[in-house]
C-alpha cells in the first residue's frame, strides 16, 4: 500500500513538471476555486453532471475575458474534485488561469482578474439553469436558492503566482490532481474493525478525523472513482490540445530540419542523460533515496544496459537467490477471516438525486 502512495506521489511530480514544461506559459497565473451549496452535491453523484459544471466554468472564464480584450484568448486548465479534507463527497473545481489573455501575435497582456462576486452568480444561474434542465431540481428550489442572500456558490481567486515562479505552478498543479485520501492519515483499527482517518479540521462537521467500519468507508471512498471515460482535468483556451498542438506544428515547420534520407534517428546522448536525471530526481523527492549512490560505498552508479532477455533475468535472480516463478498471489480473504464490521454480504442501495 505504501509502494501504491509512493506511486501516486511520483505522478504527481511528473505531472507538476510536464505541467510546467509543456502546457504553462511563463506568465502571472492565479488559482479559483468553485464551489456549488451542499444542498445541491447530491445531484453531482450523477458524474455526467460534473462535466457540464467544467463546461459552464469554461464559457463563463472565456466571456469574462473576452469581455476585457475581444482579440484576446486566455489560458487555463479545470481540475474537477469531488472530495474534502475529510473525504466526503464535496465536488468543486479547481482552475489554474493566466491572469490575462495572449494576442493574436502570441504577446501576453496582463488583465486584472476576473471579479470574484461576478462569476459566482454567473455560477448560481447557470448551475441552476442546467440543474432544472437535467431534471435533477425543481423550480421551488431554484426559486429558494436565488432568494438567498449567500447561495452557498463560492469563488475564491484570492492565490496567485507571479511569472518568474516556476517552483509556485508546479505545487499547485501537483497539488490539484492529489488523490482523494492518504495512506499516511489511515489508520485500521483491527479489535473494533474500523478505520481512522486523520486530517483538516472540517469546518461543518466540527472534527478532524472520521471513524467507520472498513465497509462503509469503501463506500465513501468509491463516491471518488470517476466513470470510464470520465475526464477529471481539461484544457481550454490557449492552453487546449489544439492550441498547443498548433504552435507545436508551427515551430516544427520552421524550426525542425527534416532528417536526409538513408540516415537513421539515433538518441541524442545528452537528451538520454538529461532524462535519466530527471527520471532520478523524481525518484529521489518520492522515496528519500538517491538511485545513483550506491547504498554500499556511496559512490556514484551509472547506467549500463537494461536487460530483458528471459533468460538472462532467470539466471541473475537464481544466482542471488531471489529466483520465483510462481509468486503467491492474493485472493479475496476468507469469510472467517473478514474483520469485524466488515458487513459481508455487502450490498448496493442506489444514490438519490440530492443527498
Amino acid at each position: 500500500m505504501r509502494t501504491k502512495e509512493g506511486a501516486h506521489q511520483k505522478r504527481m511530480l511528473i505531472y507538476g513538471e510536464w505541467v510546467e514544461e509543456e502546457v504553462l506559459a511563463p506568465v502571472p497565473h492565479c488559482q479559483y476555486v468553485l464551489t456549488v451549496p451542499k444542498v445541491l452535491r447530491g445531484a453531482f453523484h450523477q458524474r455526467h453532471r460534473l462535466g457540464e459544471l467544467c463546461r459552464i466554468v469554461g464559457r463563463l472564464l472565456s466571456e469574462a475575458y473576452r469581455e476585457a480584450d475581444p482579440d484576446g484568448q486566455p489560458g487555463f486548465i479545470l481540475f474537477v474534485q469531488t472530495f474534502g479534507d475529510l473525504v466526503t463527497f464535496h465536488p468543486h473545481i479547481h482552475a489554474l488561469v493566466t491572469d490575462g489573455v495572449f494576442r493574436p501575435d502570441g504577446v501576453f497582456r496582463v488583465l486584472p482578474p476576473v471579479p470574484a462576486e461576478l462569476l459566482e452568480q454567473q455560477l448560481r444561474r447557470s448551475v441552476l439553469e442546467m440543474l432544472l434542465a437535467d431534471e435533477a431540481i425543481d423550480e421551488d428550489l431554484v426559486t429558494k436558492l436565488l432568494s438567498w442572500q449567500h447561495s452557498g456558490f463560492s469563488v475564491d481567486n484570492q492565490a496567485r503566482i507571479e511569472a518568474a515562479d516556476a517552483q509556485g505552478r508546479q505545487p499547485l498543479a501537483r497539488y490539484i490532481i492529489r488523490a482523494p485520501f492518504s495512506l499516511g492519515k489511515t489508520e485500521y483499527q483491527a479489535t473494533p474493525g474500523v478505520i481512522v482517518y486523520r486530517s483538516k479540521q472540517h469546518a461543518t462537521l466540527k472534527r478532524n478525523f472520521q471513524i467507520m467500519p472498513g465497509a462503509n468507508w469503501l463506500e465513501m471512498l468509491l463516491q471518488h472513482v470517476p466513470d470510464k471515460g470520465e475526464h477529471l482535468v481539461r484544457y481550454y483556451g490557449w492552453y487546449s490540445n489544439r492550441a498547443r498542438g498548433k504552435r507545436k506544428a508551427e515551430v516544427a515547420d520552421t524550426e525542425t530540419p527534416a532528417l536526409p534520407e538513408g540516415v537513421p534517428e539515433q538518441v541524442d546522448p545528452e537528451a538520454s542523460r538529461a532524462a535519466r536525471a530527471a527520471w532520478a530526481r523524481l525518484i529521489k523527492q518520492v522515496y528519500e533515496a538517491d538511485p545513483l549512490v550506491c547504498p554500499h560505498c556511496g559512490g556514484e552508479m551509472r547506467f549500463l544496459s537494461v536487460i530483458e532477455e528471459p533468460p538472462v533475468v532467470e539466471r541473475i535472480l537464481r544466482h542471488l537467490g531471489l529466483w520465483d516463478p510462481h509468486p503467491p498471489s492474493q485472493g479475496p480473504p476468507e469469510d472467517d477471516h473478514w474483520p469485524v464490521n466488515g458487513q459481508i454480504p455487502l450490498t448496493y442501495e442506489p444514490l438519490p438525486a440530492i443527498a
